[in-house]
């Protein structure tokens, strides 16, 4: 076993609780887990229940690290759809070095959870609603009604961390309404992250403009500092964006992709955060730490990608989670 990987301390029980949360037969639609405080990179179960999020919120600890995984359900074309939300908790009294172990760790949870078409990462709990929740979960599959163009304020900061709240509206010649772009935050926060807002709100506009061949952008931190700056732009596609990423990085950045939905093309946005598998321990923890505030600067978008190497994205990956979050794929069980 890798010294990444992660296990369950019961596995049975562990599992068990899973497959409740996945059948139509049962009532448990949520199940949490957290670390062992004494055995190394284990997952204990915390607790299950039928109440939704609300009920797993009491749980949630501001000096411990959870992931859940939650059942809802949405209406598409009438039909009635399960969805699997993934929670990740990091409180925000987390020690510095311990919350470095989620992104350490994310590749291997996600094996251990199993499938999910949205996933939340919250520290708050002001983050965490039945409301932020269906909200990101209609805004992938293109049910929500709250389609905005042109500039789009920032979401509050208690929702920022799992906003992506618009359904992009077709790429067509007679449609702007991927044309919105999120303004960057007016002033770092407690974090001290300085940010060149210029340069990263054009490219980001630009991404997002029906009328610009621009499909991507990247941004990242400047030499080992906690300054961002944009790194790069294109309009060749993920494949371009992939050559710019670097094992020794953080590097965030927004795609733009199409997605077909009841014989409509729909722009869709993906957001990339890439921790390059040879970055220090203690430069990986910032991306927990700096998150919120990323999210805010690229605003708006269906799908999130972590990844620490490129067997973990390419168009096939990307498109796939594309395609479960809107629910046209038919490999989600």
């Amino acid at each position: 076993m890798a010294s990444t990987d992660l296990v369950f301390g019961d596995e049975a029980s562990c599992n068990a609780a899973l497959a409740n949360v996945r059948s139509d037969a049962s009532d448990i639609n949520w199940v949490l887990f957290t670390y062992n405080e004494s055995a190394k990179n284990t997952i204990d179960l915390v607790a299950k229940g039928s109440g939704g999020i609300e009920e797993m919120k009491p749980h949630f600890n501001e000096s411990k690290m959870f992931y859940g995984l939650c059942r809802v359900t949405d209406k598409i074309d009438q039909s009635v759809t399960v969805k699997f939300v993934f929670i990740v908790w990091c409180g925000e009294k987390v020690p510095f070095v311990q919350k470095a172990k989620m992104t350490t760790h994310k590749g291997s949870i996600t094996k251990l959870i199993g499938q999910f078409h949205n996933d939340v990462h919250a520290s708050n709990i002001n983050e965490l609603s039945d409301e932020i929740i269906m909200g990101k979960v209609m805004d992938a599959s293109g049910t929500a009604t709250r389609v905005k163009g042109g500039d789009v304020a920032p979401s509050s900061p208690q929702t920022i961390s799992t906003a992506n709240r618009a359904a992009a509206a077709p790429r067509a010649a007679t449609s702007k309404g991927a044309g919105g772009s999120a303004k960057p935050p007016s002033a770092p926060s407690t974090s001290q992250l300085a940010i060149d807002e210029e340069a990263i709100h054009r490219a980001i506009k630009a991404v997002r403009s029906d009328a610009d061949d621009t499909d991507w952008c990247l941004i990242g931190y400047e030499a080992s500092n906690n300054k961002v700056i944009l790194q790069g732009t294109g309009s060749d596609g993920l494949d371009e964006l992939i050559t710019h990423l670097k094992d020794d990085q953080v590097h965030y950045g927004l795609y733009r992709t199409t997605d077909t939905v009841d014989n409509t093309v729909a722009v869709k946005f993906v957001f990339i955060c890439w921790v390059g598998e040879k970055l220090p321990i203690m430069r990986k923890a910032r991306v927990t730490t700096h998150k919120g505030e990323i999210l805010n600067i690229i605003g708006q978008h269906h799908v999130d990608v972590n990844c620490s190497n490129k067997d973990e994205i390419n168009d096939d990956i990307v498109r796939d989670l594309v395609q479960r979050a809107s629910g046209t794929a038919n490999r989600v069980k």
